[in-house]
């Protein structure tokens, strides 16, 4: 008896079997979504803190505090997947892309231990002064890697990779002997676009990092929005989320998204609550 009743298909056409010729069963649990929220307050609360904290709070950092709230909220998107099975992390740590200027420019990044325990101006003074210190070469974590990686040729990079993964994620071992940082990308990434003029772009998840999300940050434009069944001009940033199936299923991605946008919307009201003792909530 068959697994499945079937019955020919027709001659595929030159493209359909171009296609099944260049690919093969789907193996890619990423999974993409994309949100555009109104920063209206957002901008006006991080503006607020800019002057009185005297660094410049952006939406990537407000960005980075709704993501590391919304860890706490629900710590089943902060995890990991080994030996098939998925880990819930116990520290909140996020890692900020960083492009790197220079004779050749390079992308790297920063990571932000305990995120949830820092609010927006911490999180804003914490990237300038790790982003300034990577960008000078005065990061001696940073600079040591860098080095490292530079020595290495290219056809060992793959090999090397895997070999790291193997004992840093697979095993769980800490290689601090080695001079490598534990859990070095943490359970997040986050990327500005923006910062490079572009409205919206998806990014990859990257099997090296070990983590299940990649949240990319657009560009904040004046975009059409219906207000009280008026259309009026308001400050739009569309956030692009690529997350992992094997972690997360529609709904706890849902969950995130909504939680993120909540914050955003009404950053203040969120920070006031965060700072409530706990009895008092």
């Amino acid at each position: 008896m068959f697994n499945v009743e079937l019955h020919p298909h027709s001659r595929p056409a030159p493209w359909r079997k171009m296609s099944l010729t260049n690919w093969r069963h789907p193996t890619d649990p990423q999974v993409y979504a994309r949100s555009e929220i109104d920063m209206a307050q957002a901008l006006e609360y991080a503006a607020r803190l800019s002057q009185s904290a005297g660094v410049t709070v952006a939406p990537l950092h407000l960005v980075i505090r709704a993501l590391a709230l919304c860890f706490k909220e629900y710590p089943d998107t902060n995890a990991l997947v080994r030996r098939g099975r998925v880990y819930a992390r116990k520290r909140i740590n996020i890692f900020c892309h960083v492009a790197i200027p220079g004779k050749k420019p390079d992308l790297s990044g920063v990571i932000l231990r305990d995120a949830d325990t820092k609010d927006p101006v911490a999180i804003a003074r914490e990237l300038r002064d790790k982003v300034r210190a990577a960008r000078n070469g005065t990061d001696p974590e940073f600079a040591k890697t860098k080095r490292t990686l530079d020595r290495i040729p290219s056809w060992l990079f793959r090999p090397l990779l895997g070999v790291l993964d193997l004992f840093q994620y697979t095993l769980n071992l800490n290689l601090g002997w080695l001079g490598l940082p534990q859990d070095p990308f943490g359970g997040a990434l986050v990327t500005s676009v923006g910062s490079l003029g572009i409205s919206e772009a998806f990014a990859p998840l990257s099997p090296i990092t070990r983590a299940p999300i990649v949240v990319s940050v657009g560009k904040v434009e004046e975009k059409p929005v219906v207000c009280d069944g008026q259309i009026v001009a308001r400050p739009v940033c569309v956030l692009c989320l690529t997350f992992d199936h094997r972690v997360m299923d529609g709904l706890l991605a849902a969950k995130m998204a909504k939680f993120v946008a909540r914050y955003l919307a009404e950053p203040e009201r969120f920070e006031k609550a965060s700072c409530r003792p706990a009895d008092a909530k």
